[in-house]
């Protein structure tokens, strides 16, 4: 097995995992979260990664998120289900029902907190991927995990026979491009790419296949991007790359989280803000709403990237 094995290529839509003002997990708005990006042309959609705040919610929760999310998008684009815990038996299980349950494939990285050396992150992608049914995209994301996997560690964790794919969401510009350029012969990679720098590397050929973003804060647009790249049409991706960038920078803190608050809460209060509602964050995440200053702030930067339309003055 390996990336020719899959389909997947283009913009995957991590979606948020609805909550009510009570915490609890809002099912019917979670499907309607999900229609959404299908219907805003995600090439991919994966549930239960950071942007579904997988860490607040139990097992069974988990469980029931991936269920919810093959029904509703019942086909209509790839559906990859995160499975990273600080349990390698959790990862696993939660790894077997997704797949048993319908998903395209899973992503994991390795157990946050842990500090793992390269060899030991080796075997640790073995051991999960051998209890695997299916298809497995390694997850490279040190700023949460501590772990951080080299170019090198990504090419031994390529040779096990189901991992198809990697998102390496490393904060090095240079060894991400390591990555694409080495890498990018044997398995998907997704990372930054939705950027100029990675849209001139995808139309001079070097590689890259995808980019994860949290909801399509520009809908279909971000979609565009890469269909404009499929067909060589380099000045229109650019253009979409740009304006995704200069957005991303203005809605993103030094840290990791939003400007106006933590990152889930602030990508919630803005699909509210454009019509979609995505629920409320559960504990230790605050609501947006629970400092009027911070949404009145967000929907003034949104207005200025010209993402949400001006509002007519009291």
């Amino acid at each position: 097995m390996d990336r020719h094995d899959v389909d997947w290529k283009g913009y995957f839509a991590a979606a948020p995992t609805p909550f009510t003002k009570d915490g609890e997990l809002d099912r019917e708005l979670l499907a309607n979260v999900l229609s959404h990006l299908v219907d805003q042309r995600a090439h991919g959609v994966l549930v239960n990664g950071s942007t579904g705040e997988c860490y607040a919610q139990t097992t069974e929760e988990r469980r029931t998120v991936t269920e919810v999310a093959v029904r509703a998008i019942a086909g209509a684009a790839p559906v990859l289900v995160g499975t990273s815990s600080t349990s390698v038996d959790e990862t696993i299980a939660l790894a077997r029902h997704a797949h048993g349950a319908g998903a395209d494939g899973v992503l994991f990285c390795p157990p946050p907190g842990a500090r793992l050396t390269e060899s030991e992150v080796v075997d640790f992608y073995r051991h999960v991927c051998a209890a695997t049914p299916g298809p497995v995209m390694a997850y490279n994301i040190p700023s949460e995990v501590v772990t951080d996997m080299r170019p090198e560690t990504i090419a031994e964790v390529a040779d096990i026979p189901n991992v198809v794919a990697v998102k390496d969401s490393t904060p090095d510009d240079l060894r991400f491009q390591r990555t694409v350029l080495e890498l990018s012969d044997r398995l998907r990679v997704f990372g930054n790419v939705l950027t100029p720098a990675g849209i001139s590397m995808m139309i001079a050929g070097c590689g890259g296949d995808g980019h994860f973003g949290s909801g399509m804060p520009l809908g279909s647009l971000l979609a565009d991007a890469f269909d404009h790249v499929w067909a060589g049409r380099a000045a229109e991706a650019l253009a979409i790359a740009r304006r995704f960038s200069e957005l991303r920078g203005a809605l993103h803190a030094p840290d990791g989280n939003g400007v106006f608050g933590g990152m889930q809460a602030q990508l919630k209060t803005m699909m509210r803000l454009l019509g979609q509602p995505a629920g409320y964050p559960r504990p230790p995440r605050r609501a947006l709403e629970d400092d009027a200053g911070a949404v009145e702030g967000l929907a003034a930067l949104l207005e200025r990237h010209g993402v949400l339309a001006a509002r007519c003055p009291a």
